[in-house]
């Protein structure tokens, strides 16, 4: 009786669905930078149809000066997503010859 017993709560939970253990979903935040030469525009994208853009024009100032503007452009974006709790979780980046580039950060808070 013990072994029929053991074998109706054996096929029991085999035909019983498995449950995935799944972590909670994680907040995700893509920025996409184009860089120019005398400018660049930030793409902030936190789901469908929530992207936020953000352009930085340095046109008409010295080198140093516009390189000055573009990074502290980016500076505000990345410390406004620190602040949030976000943390850099992977980039990557495409070069175009002559013509700037694009660079994809990809930022990750936990729950």
């Amino acid at each position: 009786m013990k072994k029929l017993l053991l074998l109706c709560a054996c096929l029991l939970a085999l035909a019983s669905p498995l449950r995935a253990q799944t972590a909670p979903p994680a907040d995700i935040v893509v920025v996409r930078i184009q860089d120019y030469r005398t400018s660049a525009v930030l793409f902030i994208t936190r789901g469908e149809g929530k992207t936020e853009r953000v352009a930085i024009d340095s046109k008409g100032l010295s080198l140093d000066k516009n390189m000055t503007a573009v990074s502290e452009g980016y500076f505000k974006v990345i410390e406004n997503l620190y602040r949030e709790g976000y943390a850099l979780q992977n980039s990557s980046s495409i070069s175009f010859q002559g013509d700037g580039g694009v660079t994809t950060y990809l930022f990750i808070k936990n729950h």
